[in-house]
Parts: C-alpha cells; sequence; structure tokens
C-alpha cells in the first residue's frame, strides 16, 4: 500500500492506493433493500470500489460479496446482526449460461438456517495461519459401489477426524482441486466407470472430456462425497459438466497446494453456514426454485 487519503469531497470516504489497484472505500448509509420492502440500516458497514480489477469476470458482473474469514469480509462486518449464519443456494452452471433471468440466492441471519428432511451438517474448521478459509474434512469419495479413500498431499492437510479440515469450500472457486495421488485414484475410477468417447480439450484446462450425448451429457454413475458426518451425492451434470457445445469435461482437476470444494459441485445444495456453532449444513435442493 503506497497511499491512504481521505476524501474531502465525492461519494467515497477513503481512497487506497497500491501498486496495481485503486480501490475506494465507502460505508454504507441507506442500508440495504430487503424482502420487507423497507431498507434495513446496518450502521459500520463499508464497501469497496475497484476502478482497475483484474479476473475471469463476465460484463454482467456487478462485484464480488466477501464471505471468507477476513476482516472486512461482509459475514465478519455484519456478524453481530447476522449471528454468524449465512447460506446460499447456486444454480447448475448450464442453467446459468442458457438463462440470465434464474438467479442464485443468498440469505444472511434467521433465513439462512437450514433445516428439514435431507439435510446433513458437517464440522467447519478454521486455521489461525489461513484465517480466510473455510475447511471441512473430506474422508473418502465413492463412484458406484467403490470408495476412494482421500490422500493428502505433503503440503496439504491430511486426512483425519481431528481439530482440522483437509479441504476448503469456496463459493468463489468455479473447479474442485484435490491433491494428485488422490486424483490419480479417483479419476482412473471416474474413467473406468463412464461409458462415453474421450476427447482432448483445446484449450487445455481439464485433463478429461469426453463427447455429450444428444442431451449435452454422458451417462455418469452415482458419485458421493464423504464428509465428516455428511455424504453429499453430487450431481452428474455438476461432476461433469459441458464447457463447450460438444464437450463434457470433469470439473474435478489436480491442484497439490490447497485442496477446494469448488461453486459447480456445490451447485442444487442449500447451503448454511453457521460460524458461531462451526459446522456447514446442506440440503439437495432446485436451486431455480429456491
Amino acid at each position: 500500500m503506497t497511499e491512504i487519503q481521505k476524501k474531502v469531497n465525492g461519494s467515497c470516504k477513503l481512497n487506497v492506493e497500491e501498486e496495481d489497484e485503486d480501490e475506494n472505500m465507502v460505508e454504507i448509509q441507506n442500508g440495504f433493500a430487503s424482502t420487507s420492502g423497507k431498507n434495513v440500516s446496518i450502521p459500520n458497514i463499508a464497501f469497496g470500489c475497484g476502478h482497475q480489477n483484474g479476473g475471469t469476470f463476465p460484463n454482467a458482473t456487478s462485484g464480488i460479496i466477501g464471505l471468507a474469514g477476513g476482516n472486512v469480509s461482509i459475514v465478519n462486518q455484519m456478524h453481530q446482526e447476522i449471528k454468524g449464519k449465512f447460506s446460499y443456494c447456486l444454480i447448475p452452471l448450464a442453467i446459468s449460461s442458457s438463462n440470465p433471468n434464474v438467479t442464485s440466492h443468498i440469505n444472511f441471519g434467521d433465513n439462512a438456517i437450514v433445516s428439514g428432511p435431507g439435510v446433513v451438517s458437517t464440522p467447519l474448521f478454521r486455521n489461525p495461519m489461513q484465517p480466510t478459509f473455510y475447511f471441512l474434512n473430506l474422508k473418502a469419495v465413492s463412484v458406484g459401489h467403490n470408495r476412494v479413500k482421500y490422500q493428502s498431499s505433503p503440503i496439504s492437510p491430511p486426512a483425519g477426524d481431528g481439530d482440522h479440515g483437509n479441504i476448503i469450500i469456496d463459493s468463489g472457486t468455479v473447479l474442485t482441486f484435490i491433491p494428485d495421488a488422490f486424483y490419480l485414484n479417483l479419476g482412473s475410477l471416474l474413467m473406468r466407470s463412464v461409458n462415453a468417447t474421450r476427447k482432448d480439450d483445446p484449450s487445455g484446462t481439464f485433463t478429461v472430456c469426453y463427447e455429450p450425448n444428444e442431451n449435452g451429457t454422458i451417462d455418469a454413475p452415482k458419485i458421493v462425497a464423504h464428509f465428516t458426518d455428511a455424504d453429499l451425492e453430487l450431481s452428474p451434470t455438476s461432476v461433469f459438466a459441458k464447457v463447450v457445445d460438444d464437450l463434457v469435461c470433469l470439473t474435478i482437476v489436480p491442484g497439490n497446494q490447497l485442496a477446494i470444494f469448488g461453486n459447480l459441485l456445490q451447485s442444487n445444495f442449500l447451503i448454511g453456514y453457521d460460524l458461531v456453532a462451526n459446522k456447514v449444513s446442506f440440503k439437495p435442493t432446485d436451486c431455480t426454485r429456491h
């Protein structure tokens, strides 16, 4: 950070300039619109307005809302008001690409409590050395009747039921990243279980891709992620997503630095975070109707 200065005139109270970015911080005065039709006033909430931003975001994107554990994230700034609770329901990629009028939803506070039939919950872990991340503990993944035990990398946390997790859950990361050794075993099992024609990804992003059928999908087996106390049956169209018209690719990729449970695999789950009880709850949901 090279300069911090107050703005005397204009809509922003604080200007922060760094080497690669220029941001304005503004305190929200009028509050947030709510389902009641009235604005809800929450004092001392700061938003940043970026002017030189980088990233792979479409033109329709209005901005980024911070849900992680950092001090300036919206959930930490509103922690008392929302009682440490928020939830979201992400629509599948295929629907968001084809129908811009269908949107995902987010809730805070009591409206974010996930309950009812089908709900499973797993412990949420925090690492003081990486305070922005939310960790879960992934024990294994099943493909059909075969189960593959989680394998950590030399630089990622090991599996276990102790006081730590081994995979980050992140709504802002698209793909799911797992350690190389685990990927080799899981990917091999998935490839043996899929009856479809292999194709190369021209972009080189994905290592396992197939030619889709007339419905734009492939026939995939039942895939279950086994977290501590929570088994999640993953949608085949989220595990194998259509990236272009004639290409369906595995959205789980190798990555030894950090294991991340990405947002494609989270689609069509109502996912609730309770940062007081330190748990994450999942409920299978049609997010286009939630």
